[in-house]
């Protein structure tokens, strides 16, 4: 029985702090989840403020910056946005391949709509570079008893710049497939973005924005 309790003791002194830890973890990702909503619902009401459109632009972007932490997107941006539901989402999914996009407007400099900067030739080439350079990149791999050869060689020779190609070309070769690959993942995540945005998103009825705006007026 002293045993048990011993045993108790020690697990007591060991989890209690562990249990107090998660708990604590725990209370303070909620509060600071609440947190977040309300200021995100003080943020969301500054949208709706009158008068906003007749603010300056300078003042209009930084509302959107702070509003969804990103430096790089415009009032403008968003505004086109909030006039679909769960603009959260698609703006948060926008910021990822902005750069990848050009902005439609028209006449008054309103944001109408996108359309992707690349074109299927960049993207296939941009595929078929990824192919080439990793070939080249991998090579020593394919070859590795060949290729060690063939530096001892050069070595022995005296040429170390030889060497130093052959270890700088595979090198570079594989840096610049991963550049190439990222650049089709990109316009692989603008083209769903896009034909996500087309058959998904609902755009709110006029009706229904203006009685949302008398609402909060």
């Amino acid at each position: 029985m002293e045993t048990l309790l011993k045993i108790g003791g020690v697990l007591a002194v060991l989890v209690v702090p562990i249990v107090l830890a998660f708990l604590n973890n725990r209370l303070a990702h909620l509060k600071h989840t609440q947190e977040s909503k309300a200021e995100a619902l003080k943020q969301a009401e500054q949208f709706e403020t009158k008068g906003l459109d007749k603010r300056s632009t300078l003042y209009k972007d930084r509302l959107a910056k702070s509003a969804f932490n990103d430096d790089a997107i415009t009032y403008s941006e968003v505004k086109f946005f909030l006039n679909y539901e769960n603009a959260d989402l698609w703006i948060s999914e926008y910021v990822k391949i902005r750069g990848m996009l050009t902005r439609k407007r028209d006449d008054t400099g309103e944001v109408t709509g996108f359309k992707p900067k690349y074109n299927w030739i960049k993207g296939l080439s941009a595929f078929a570079g990824y192919g080439v350079f990793a070939f080249v990149g991998l090579i020593p791999f394919v070859i590795m008893n060949k290729y060690i050869a063939i530096m001892v060689s050069s070595y022995e020779k005296g040429i170390p710049l030889w060497i130093a190609l052959m270890v700088a070309i595979p090198i570079m070769a594989l840096a610049i497939a991963y550049l190439c690959l990222k650049y089709v993942e990109r316009c692989a995540d603008c083209g769903n973005f896009l034909s996500n945005f087309k058959k998904y998103a609902y755009e709110v009825p006029v009706e229904k924005k203006v009685s949302e705006e008398n609402i909060a007026a």
